[in-house]
């Protein structure tokens, strides 16, 4: 199990940090909260760019 840090997330889809956190809130891109800070776990990243990246999460 790999947790990946915001600005690792970023950089892998060449996002702004910003937008991450966004998706993250949104529930996009699946968190866990670990000493109050965001991180990815990279199978979910995974899963989220082999769907294609969808933020629709309306």
């Amino acid at each position: 199990m790999e947790l990946l840090k915001i600005p690792e997330v970023a950089k892998i889809l060449k996002l702004s940090e910003n937008r991450v956190y966004v998706l993250t809130k949104q529930g996009a891109i699946p968190s866990v909260k670990v000493s109050g800070s965001v991180r990815v776990l990279k199978e979910d990243l995974e899963k989220y760019i082999k769907g294609g990246g969808n933020s629709d999460t309306k």
